[in-house]
């Protein structure tokens, strides 16, 4: 069969359907992972009350919308990832089926929706990498290991370049680990970046090559410089007892989460995750354990996590990198 051979829309439709209910899933990673618990056992149910959720209401985006954002059972208020997270991955499989499948449209359809597939595998590993590290401060082995494996070993279904993938991961691991957390943390006694980040890198070369990781490093550099900027700039000056009482350098990348954050409710889930699932607010019912508020940062100094920015440089060599290569040679012609 091939590509033309079914109407664009329909590859367009099934696409974003598959990527939101892969992006449900998603949603169940990015919350048991950290916490060290199966994406598979103990099945969906209400982080508040403890009810079961059934299947029909884990249907990606129209259960979140249609319950208004509250759990059915008990109305607790559900965090918004869960619905930002199922459209996001929906788009992105709507865009790699753009990008890998309808731009050849006297191909055959069964090896370009395999290279597709392959690519929306490394783009869901930056989406829980990416929230995770938003969240706890860390990126799950689980995503980048297996993920770089997969990468590697599924090199020619890819029609890519054994020798540039095999480089890409090991100079993306190696710069991060040798300079930006050994070295530097010989030198300044803290670690510039962590080893989540370099993992990360692994996972990044492993289906972007060489030419994928030194871009994502630039960029997510450039563009994490932008965004701590802004975030200084916008800032409160903290008091000097503030000042006293604050916490020492944030690292970059940490691979532990902090214990301020980690809050038992249960597991949720079946492959395709509950909506319910998300973590506790002050009127989703008693926590496990009461914790203590993190303590304020000093100033001129911010928790920035960098695997966002690495996955988000990462997306935009993936789909936009042979224009950047064009743009940037522009420059030199005579």
């Amino acid at each position: 069969m091939l590509v033309d051979d079914l109407p664009p829309i329909v590859l367009r439709v099934m696409a974003f359907v598959f990527g939101s209910l892969w992006g449900s899933f998603f949603n169940v990673a990015i919350y048991r992972w950290p916490r060290e618990m199966s994406v598979v056992s103990p099945p969906s149910h209400c982080p508040s009350c403890g009810a079961p959720v059934p299947a029909w209401r884990n249907v990606p985006i129209l259960a979140y919308a249609l319950s208004q954002g509250r759990a059915a059972c008990c109305g607790a208020k559900l965090t918004p990832r869960y619905l930002l997270v199922e459209i996001l991955c929906g788009v992105l499989a709507l865009a790699l089926v753009e990008r890998f499948v309808l731009t050849g449209p006297n191909a055959e359809l069964a090896p370009r929706m395999i290279e597709a597939a392959l690519y929306f595998a490394f783009v869901g590993g930056l989406v829980v990498a990416t929230f995770t590290d938003l969240e706890w401060m860390m990126i799950p082995d689980e995503v980048t290991l297996p993920g770089a494996a997969l990468g590697l070993a599924t090199v020619g279904m890819r029609e890519a370049d054994v020798e540039t993938m095999a480089i890409g991961a090991g100079v993306g691991y190696l710069v991060v680990q040798v300079l930006f957390v050994w070295s530097y943390e010989r030198l300044t006694g803290r670690r510039g970046m962590g080893e989540g980040d370099a993992k990360l890198l692994l996972f990044v070369g492993a289906f972007t090559g060489w030419q994928g990781v030194l871009f994502a490093i630039a960029a997510g550099s450039m563009q994490g410089i932008v965004v701590a900027a802004i975030s200084l700039a916008t800032r409160k000056p903290l008091a000097p007892e503030e000042h006293a009482a604050a916490d020492g350098p944030g690292n970059v990348g940490a691979t532990k989460p902090p214990s301020a954050r980690c809050v038992d409710v249960g597991g949720p889930s079946s492959p395709i995750e509950s909506h319910a699932e998300g973590t506790p607010t002050e009127d989703s019912g008693p926590r496990a354990e009461s914790q203590p508020e993190p303590k304020a940062e000093p100033a001129l100094r911010l928790r920035l996590p960098f695997g966002p920015f690495l996955a988000l440089a990462a997306l935009e060599w993936l789909f936009f990198g042979d224009r950047v290569v064009e743009w940037y040679l522009g420059f030199f012609d005579v």
